[in-house]
């Protein structure tokens, strides 16, 4: 039971910090406190007389705060002795701790005007689309402390009709740190207090950390709270839910530290809450929580721990420019802090709870957000109960089904994402369930595009396709002709160049309204990469001139200037190609200035520098005309000089992934360091590239490609150092791709260990081993 003295305290600054749902909420306990049998009748009295204190303190702040803004400091505390000369001492104390802040927030406004144009300087890269914060891709512990603070004020349902960017929405933050990490203590640290680059700092170092991170705003359509502690409590059990706990540890220590507000701190008991969680968290997740052991409790704003999660907090919620710099080049927004306008998954993790099948939307949404989870997430093993429950539900398969199929129609779906729902759906089709033979094909060739995106090659997909294109070529020609181009993809990472040119020949001998207009431009397109990998880049181009033009007739702006974009990065490299083989040695002929000229074009006709400054630090989205780019950098480096100084320089913005085209970006910034003397950051380049090419999602396509940059390497004077490993690779490699250019890959082994090479005969090299895009 709280003391009669701070009751009386406590009225009083709820008051004077002014009216909110929160304050309103705690003054009424505070009065039925109060009014209670086992208090002094006269405490009634005096804490109706703290509050109307508060409220005079409230009112005269607002004056006081007008008063330093247009008078200054010393105007300010006469101001103050003016008007509390004969009242309540506390008010005094208010207004004095008031004026203390207020100069306090002016001296770091004028001091913020100052840095008004500096930049934030944290950076983070995203491996395969993904934030290397986000909490559900944590390797797993046992043992967790979760920090949790908050931005913004208003937490009750007013603040759904803001604005998002309002500052005031509030949003609640957690950082979850296992217990193998230790980030350094920050001592009493406050965002808001700090300059820039402290705040950088700070968030930095969350970023390079092992950590997760989830936030949400009280906007979103799950959180429907109506009070601070209210979302608090959601975030913890979404949290929670999503926590990365080895299933079967046993015990698993979870401590959450919760940094105090209101009527909420140190001294409150969260026992029954506490209990709650826990067994809550332990029905739903009995594999991993059977044994959890959970402590909550209320931390100051002092705690060493409190301002790493306070600085991610206020990054999210500040108005100030390099703050939404911080937040925009954290890349945390969408991956890790969850804004109203983004699919919360959250009334999927409540639905599972229920034991029953899922509405086919919300059985979809599921499969889409397990499709990029790891498979023993909380998400993925409830998928398979689900699966496994549903032969208990036979309809429902049926209706699942019918998502699918409405999806495929209207074009609604992302790739790996429907392939992931409709390898479900055959997985726990019953007894006398058979999938359709349209999502049959649909499977086999979502399973092809997937395996051509990480450079796999299996016939015995190509030979599943085979015969549902032929079956359904008049039931659902788009679909087959979708196959068609994902089979001559296949044979295209199987170095099978051409394979299908007759069979792509006879589809554009059929009318437009076949295949459909994007199809149609793709077989053009298509046509044209297979020329461009058997080195006969000038017949090439036409095609792609004919593609772009038939993407450019499609209703749709957005997808046409997708496509075009997309095969104009395809003709602008056979373009290169085209005009390095037709290049004199030392000159710069009509056909480099040509295409040096449309790739400029390509990128707005900005200046070359310029571009090289802005796809430094591109990201994910970027990462294919990023890849041509670099190309030409290193292709024609006298044309180019100044554009490859300007990539270089900006070596501290270079964002990473490992998915294709990726590890050629790595290779060829190595190149680049190579060529301005940065020997070691080259060194480390290519080891990247190579350990991209070589992880083992990836198929025996891009481990090829780690052979040829070994090579690229070696020539280039750093001395390999696992020779003996790539020639066992490359025994490997002439049994899985007995079509590559094998003789050509051992030229250029016997090259790169003779004499340097001058770059147009490296150059030569490499096409010969990595034709067109492969390099």
């Amino acid at each position: 039971m709280k003391s009669d003295d701070w009751l009386i305290r406590r009225a009083f600054l709820l008051s004077a910090w002014g009216p909110s749902p929160d304050s309103s909420n705690e003054l009424k306990d505070i009065e039925q406190e109060v009014r209670s049998a086992r208090r002094d009748g006269g405490l009634v009295a005096e804490v109706n007389s703290a509050k109307a204190a508060g409220e005079i303190a409230y009112a005269l702040a607002a004056d006081l705060a007008h008063v330093v803004r247009s008078e200054g400091e010393t105007r300010a505390r006469a101001w103050i002795n003016d008007r509390t000369s004969l009242v309540d001492p506390r008010i005094e104390g208010h207004l004095l701790d008031q004026l203390k802040k207020a100069i306090r927030r002016r001296e770091i406004d004028d001091l913020r005007r100052e840095q008004a144009r500096q930049s934030s300087k944290v950076q983070v890269a995203l491996v395969d689309g993904r934030h290397p914060n986000s909490l559900r891709l944590q390797e797993p512990s046992t043992d967790w402390n979760i920090y949790i603070d908050e931005t913004g004020r208003i937490f009750d349902e007013s603040a759904r009709q803001l604005s998002a960017a309002d500052r005031t929405v509030g949003k609640v933050v957690a950082l979850a740190v296992p217990a193998r990490v230790v980030l350094e203590p920050l001592g009493d640290f406050h965002a808001t207090d700090n300059m820039v680059e402290q705040v950088d700092n700070v968030v930095q170092r969350v970023l390079d950390a092992s950590v997760g991170i989830l936030g949400v705003s009280v906007q979103s359509d799950a959180a429907r709270n109506n009070s601070w502690i209210g979302h608090v409590l959601h975030l913890i059990r979404w949290t929670l839910l999503q926590l990365p706990v080895p299933e079967g540890a046993g015990d698993c220590q979870i401590h959450i530290h919760i940094e105090k507000r209101g009527q909420f701190d140190q001294w409150t008991d969260l026992k029954v809450v506490r209990e709650a969680l826990a067994g809550e968290m332990a029905a739903q997740d009995p594999s991993r929580f059977a044994n959890i052991k959970l402590k909550i409790e209320f931390i100051g704003k002092d705690h060493p721990m409190n301002g790493y999660v306070d600085a991610v907090a206020y990054t999210w919620g500040s108005p100030l420019p390099a703050s939404k710099d911080r937040l925009e080049r954290s890349q945390l927004r969408g991956h890790c802090l969850v804004d109203a306008d983004e699919v919360s998954l959250h009334h999927l993790y409540l639905a599972l709870s229920q034991h029953g099948p899922l509405a086919p939307l919300d059985w979809y949404t599921l499969c889409a957000a397990a499709a990029s989870e790891p498979l023993d997430s909380f998400l993925s093993r409830s998928l398979e109960s689900l699966g496994q429950e549903l032969q208990q539900h036979p309809a429902q398969w049926q209706g699942y089904i019918d998502e699918v199929q409405v999806r495929l129609r209207s074009k609604r779906y992302v790739l790996s994402e429907l392939r992931h729902a409709i390898a479900w759906l055959q997985r726990f089709a019953g007894t006398t369930q058979v999938l359709p033979a349209i999502l049959q094909l649909q499977l086999s060739s979502s399973n092809l595009a997937l395996a051509n995106h990480q450079g796999d090659v299996s016939p015995e997909r190509i030979a599943a396709c085979i015969g549902l294109v032929k079956d359904l070529h008049d039931e659902a020609p788009d679909l087959a002709c979708e196959a068609i181009l994902r089979m001559a993809s296949a044979l295209t990472n199987n170095f099978e160049f051409g394979k299908l040119d007759h069979v792509i020949d006879e589809w554009l001998d059929y009318p437009v309204a076949v295949a459909g207009l994007l199809n149609y431009g793709k077989l053009q397109s298509s046509r044209g990469q297979s020329l461009a990998f058997q080195g006969k880049a000038h017949e090439a181009l036409p095609f792609f001139d004919l593609a772009i033009a038939s993407f450019e007739r499609l209703s749709d702006p957005a997808q046409a200037e997708r496509e075009s974009h997309q095969t104009n990065v395809y003709r602008l490299i056979a373009l290169i190609d085209d005009a390095f083989r037709h290049d004199a040695p030392g000159e710069s002929s009509e056909l480099v200035q040509l295409a040096l000229s449309e790739i400029v074009q390509y990128f707005d006709s900005r200046n070359p520098e310029e571009i090289s400054r802005q796809l430094a630090a591109s990201r994910q989205d970027e990462r294919f005309a990023h890849h041509l780019w670099l190309r030409a950098l290193v292709y024609f480096p006298n044309e180019m000089a100044l554009a490859r100084e300007s990539y270089v320089q900006e070596m501290a913005q270079w964002q990473d992934g490992r998915d294709h085209p990726w590890p050629l970006v790595h290779a060829y910034r190595g190149w680049l360091l190579h060529d301005a003397g940065h020997s070691e950051a080259a060194r480390q380049r290519f080891e990247q590239a190579i350990s991209a090419c070589e992880d083992a999602s990836h198929g025996s396509t891009l481990m090829w490609m780690s052979q040829v940059l070994r090579l690229l390497v070696l020539a280039l004077g750093f001395p390999e150092d696992a020779e003996r490993d790539a020639l066992v690779q490359r025994d490997e490699l002439r049994k899985l791709l007995p079509a590559a250019p094998h003789a050509a890959l051992s030229v250029f082994a016997a090259c790169a260990a003779g004499p340097p090479m001058a770059r147009a005969e490296l150059l030569s090299h490499i096409d010969a081993c990595l034709p067109f895009n492969f390099h």
